[in-house]
């Protein structure tokens, strides 16, 4: 697997809405990137937040977040800051576009196996939930958890060890926390460091 070549990252996931949220991040040397609005919102976690939570937890660099790291857009993300000159900020829109397209297609690999370790990671934070809705939530997932664990490659699979399936809980956990406690206009902010 081709690795991205990452520079610090912050992340800031902020509240935008009753239902509505937001993903900013900076990096070194470069303009502060958004998503606004954000896909999948959720009271407990939003989509993106489960995204960044497993792909930094099981190093997968070359999803969304590794690619923002390493200047791309991950396809979503535009600049919010623009150099003040028209033609400057034309040339730097297309290089952005062409680091962007570069990284999505070399790593569109990444891109499949974070939605799949997402889709996992929640289902398994959902089974252990103290709630009973939220274990439901977690048996009408089950299905599909276990069709996408089937066909996943054995090295990819052996990643999920009870050990790590535990620590991406506790994260999940501590900023769904956070998380649900923001009112509209909050966020907090989170470094983009792979741990493996």
């Amino acid at each position: 697997m081709r690795r991205t070549r990452c520079k610090p990252m912050l992340v800031t996931f902020v509240r935008t809405g009753e239902r509505r949220y937001a993903v900013r991040v900076v990096v070194d040397g470069r303009p502060q990137m958004e998503m606004s609005p954000a896909p999948g919102y959720d009271p407990l976690m939003p989509h993106d937040l489960q995204h960044f939570i497993v792909e930094r937890a099981l190093g997968i660099d070359g999803a969304i977040f590794g690619q923002l790291a390493a200047g791309g857009t991950g396809g979503t993300f535009h600049s919010v800051t623009r150099p003040q000159k028209p033609r400057a900020a034309s040339r730097e829109r297309r290089k952005q576009n062409r680091r962007s397209s570069a990284l999505m297609s070399a790593h569109q690999g990444d891109c499949e196996r974070s939605e799949r370790a997402t889709y996992i990671c929640w289902h398994n934070w959902l089974s252990h939930a103290e709630e009973p809705a939220l274990r439901a939530k977690a048996r009408a997932m089950t299905a599909t958890a276990n069709s996408i664990l089937e066909r996943m490659p054995r090295e990819e699979r052996a990643l999920f060890t009870a050990n790590t399936l535990r620590e991406i809980r506790c994260e999940f956990s501590m900023l769904s926390a956070r998380w649900s406690k923001l009112k509209v206009g909050e966020g907090f902010t989170e470094p983009w460091q792979l741990t493996l």
